[in-house]
């Protein structure tokens, strides 16, 4: 265990210590609030042994100085980040948190506490939305990418990326107030568990009887938020029917609801409608009739992994043969976007692993490949047992890899985000074929249009650009609280729609 201990502290800076130490050491323990523990496991960098770290902080202004001192046993290291003049607008009191950040990477990098991440000092979510704010302001692409080598301590490549994105969405990004939303419905029940899954998700054999409740709930809520937006002459650009497992509903079931949809919503004449098809073995060919039937122009069949071992591992029950036969049997119906669901990391896997995917996965063909890194929560089975997972220099090898391959074989990246406890300090990234983006996914991360959520844990966002409100409603992940509390819920979405558009 490594214990620090922070001296000369605000709470600001408090704070700020703990967010760079959980970059690295996500389950650190608070012991008072000053003093934290944290363990050298997976995520954390080269020291291993027993060590008592005191941090000492100092701030001067005029310039502004931020000063860190570390002692560890019987070494002393000082590094200090000094402001330089900002080249866009940066509030005095932003500069200094960034530069804290700055500097305790580097001296816990120079103790070698830690080995720096490729993403610097960035903990969101979103990274692309720095990235579009800088573009919003007019700031060169040469002065961008400085900025997050520099000032953010990005690697290259990454800062290259997040460029490379942000460009490409550019073009999509709503500029100002617009008459359109976007729609998520969420399907929380499953065959079975995923043991990395930390997403609401129920087990059909298990709460299979609370199903025709669910259904009768959210399309309660959809029905509710439509009078709305039809009151206001809104239409839905975008629709995106998620899970846990959507087709784990039988075919009648979802007709029945992509009618409820189709038929209390003004669309815009190209509107996109994805469905997550996740699980091969729920897609038989009456419910693919169904999709068809109803428009569905983004189909998803999400096999994670090739690998017959690894799909056993991580408690999937189908096998690498029920993804080709799915996604052939999908294929006959013309959908005009198939998506396939990677993960990087899974328990056991190594690069030579996820090149035999890769290999399958490009020979098919799809549309969109969706490439993630494995993000264990505290939800997922996986955080509570001891897992095999290869360090962090291979998983940032085998991360370059899909990269590279999924580039040469012509896939473009148009969306990213990251999330805590992620593997090897990766990325999550969407690569679509020229032209064949998902745009809710694109919407949805970058936050410039309202998406409204329906179903258990989904989330709402409301935007309005002219103000640069911002406000996420969740819906609660406990399925029983979710229908006790629909009424109160979909009260809530509705006040705040009359607010902002």
């Amino acid at each position: 265990m490594i214990r620090v201990k922070v001296f000369s502290p605000s709470t600001d800076q408090v704070r700020i210590v703990k967010e760079v130490l959980r970059i690295y050491f996500p389950r650190l323990k608070e012991i008072d609030t000053t003093n934290f523990l944290i363990s050298s496991n997976y995520f954390s960098g080269t020291v291993k042994a027993d060590k008592k770290i005191n941090l000492y902080l100092e701030k001067q202004t005029s310039p502004l100085v931020i000063k860190v001192k570390l002692e560890m046993d019987d070494q002393v290291f000082f590094h200090e980040e000094v402001a330089k003049p900002p080249f866009f607008s940066e509030e005095e009191t932003n500069r200094a948190r960034r530069l804290l950040r700055l500097a305790l990477q580097q001296i816990f990098s120079l103790a070698k506490i830690i080995k720096p991440s490729p993403w610097g000092i960035l903990t969101g979510v979103r990274p692309l939305k720095i990235v579009q704010r800088f573009m919003d302001d007019g700031i060169t692409p040469e002065n961008i990418l400085n900025h997050l080598i520099k000032d953010y301590a990005l690697e290259e490549r990454k800062a290259k990326l997040l460029l490379e994105i942000a460009y490409r969405q550019r073009p999509f990004l709503p500029k100002e107030k617009r008459n359109l939303v976007s729609l998520y419905l969420g399907i929380p029940f499953c065959p079975t568990r995923c043991y990395y899954c930390s997403f609401p998700s129920f087990s059909l054999d298990r709460w299979g009887y609370l199903l025709a409740d669910y259904l009768q709930a959210l399309e309660k809520e959809i029905i509710g938020l439509s009078k709305v937006l039809q009151e206001k002459e809104i239409k839905v650009q975008t629709v995106y029917l998620g899970g846990g497992t959507p087709t784990i509903l039988s075919a009648g079931q979802l007709a029945k609801l992509l009618t409820v949809v189709q038929d209390n919503f003004a669309f815009v004449p190209d509107r996109e409608l994805t469905v997550e098809g996740g699980r091969p073995e729920t897609l038989t060919r009456e419910k693919l009739e169904v999709l068809k039937a109803h428009q569905v122009t983004r189909l998803s069949i999400n096999p994670q992994t090739m690998q017959a071992v690894t799909l056993e591992r991580i408690g999937r029950k189908h096998s690498c043969e029920d993804i080709i036969t799915a996604y052939h049997l999908a294929r006959e119906f013309g959908f005009p976007v198939i998506n396939m669901d990677l993960i990087i990391g899974l328990p056991g896997e190594k690069r030579v692993d996820l090149d035999k995917t890769l290999n399958e996965i490009l020979a098919l063909r799809p549309e969109n490949i969706t490439v993630h890194a494995l993000a264990l929560k505290r939800a997922a089975y996986y955080r509570q047992e001891k897992i095999d997972l290869v360090l962090p220099a291979e998983g940032q090898a085998m991360l370059d890899l899909a990269h590279t391959r999924l580039a040469k074989a012509g896939y473009l990246p148009y969306y990213l985000y990251r999330q805590k406890e992620i593997f090897a300090h990766g990325e999550n990234v969407g690569y679509s074929l020229p032209g064949k983006i998902c745009l809710y996914n694109l919407l949805m991360m970058e936050e410039r249009q309202t998406i409204l959520g329906c179903g258990v844990g989904a989330s709402s966002k409301f935007v309005d650009l002219e103000t640069n409100f911002l406000e996420s409603i969740y819906n609660p992940k406990d399925i029983l609280f979710y229908l006790q509390r629909v009424d109160e819920l979909l009260q809530r979405k509705v006040d705040n729609l009359q607010t902002v558009l």
